[in-house]
């Protein structure tokens, strides 16, 4: 994980900051919650060799920036809190947790108009002769200016929330369609697909809305179809997504991307699992319609060939001269 410096380095004044390819379901929204003085860190899951907990890193960055109130999110499968405020730090950490949701980010907004304590108003003097007119007019408009303002981030903050109810409520549907071992396992990955959206820039439109339609997907074959469809999918999705979570992870995907010149042909590797992320999508859109049309459910996603070239990819590029189809040459 970066030290503290270079978190301060990167995230600047950003109210939301994703460090290390961390990620929370909807850092746009999360921001225009947040009153002044609030600043939400996003942080890798520390490893445990590593000294430096949640905690420290919220207490060093908010004496480093002068924030009010500094929340860190760990971002792991459910994610945890490290909470340094002027106020009472561990109130705030004791309200995260206690909502016991996934997704940090959605936590923090529910909270977020608590992070920072109101000041004392500021007193104003009074001036001589024509002053107290001009002053006035003065505060008229500051007044004026200010509740357009203030109605402006209240309906923000309406808007946030239903946004953060409805995603609350989706995942609530999610958890009751996904059950059992093919269930738990196409769960993890949906979960990991949101993790790698924040990780992989450029693919992240794309793997933003494959979790969602294949959240959407089987939401709506738990109300919508029968029990042997939501069955059918669960075994065929957990094949399609084993593959392509092979495909996008880091010691490939990743790998590929960032070191092109140890690999042959990445250009085209990497466009072969971009294009295997858009086939899922259209899959699982065509799937969500044939579940609301009450038609038979159709795969024709097989990601074969991408998964023979991941696992060629094992032997052929890392030993240039091994054949992979005979491991003892």
């Amino acid at each position: 994980m970066s030290t503290i410096e270079q978190i301060i380095q990167v995230c600047g004044d950003r109210p939301v900051c994703l460090v290390d390819g961390a990620s929370i379901s909807d850092p746009d929204s999360l921001a225009s919650v947040l009153p002044s003085g609030a600043r939400v860190l996003v942080i890798p899951a520390p490893d445990q060799a590593q000294s430096v907990s949640s905690g420290t890193v919220a207490n060093e960055f908010k004496a480093a920036t002068g924030a009010q109130t500094v929340v860190v999110i760990e971002d792991r499968a459910k994610d945890r809190f490290g909470v340094a405020s002027n106020g009472d730090a561990n109130k705030i950490a004791t309200e995260l947790n206690s909502q016991n949701l996934p997704d940090g980010g959605e936590a923090v907004a529910n909270i977020a108009s608590t992070l920072v304590s109101a000041g004392p108003a500021p007193s104003g003097g009074q001036g001589d002769g024509g002053a107290p007119w001009i002053v006035g007019a003065g505060v008229l408009i500051l007044v004026a200016v200010g509740a357009a303002v203030t109605t402006l981030l209240i309906r923000r903050s309406r808007n946030a929330k239903r946004a953060v109810g409805a995603s609350r409520k989706l995942e609530k549907q999610l958890e009751a369609a996904l059950h059992g071992e093919n269930g738990e396992f196409v769960r993890d990955a949906i979960d990991e697909i949101r993790r790698l959206a924040g990780a992989y820039p450029e693919l992240g439109p794309r793997l933003n809305g494959l979790s969602e339609h294949l959240s959407e997907l089987f939401v709506r074959v738990r109300s919508r179809g029968t029990d042997q469809q939501l069955r059918l999918l669960l075994v065929q999705y957990r094949d399609t997504l084993s593959k392509l979570s092979k495909a996008l992870a880091d010691d490939y995907y990743g790998d590929v991307q960032r070191n092109p010149q140890y690999w042959s042909n990445p250009q085209d590797r990497l466009g072969e699992v971009q294009r295997a992320v858009d086939s899922v999508d259209q899959q699982a859109v065509e799937n969500i319609r044939q579940v609301n049309e009450s038609r038979d459910l159709e795969f024709k996603v097989a990601l074969d060939s991408l998964i023979k070239a991941v696992n060629d990819a094992k032997l052929s590029d890392v030993y240039s001269d091994r054949d992979p189809s005979n491991p003892q040459s």
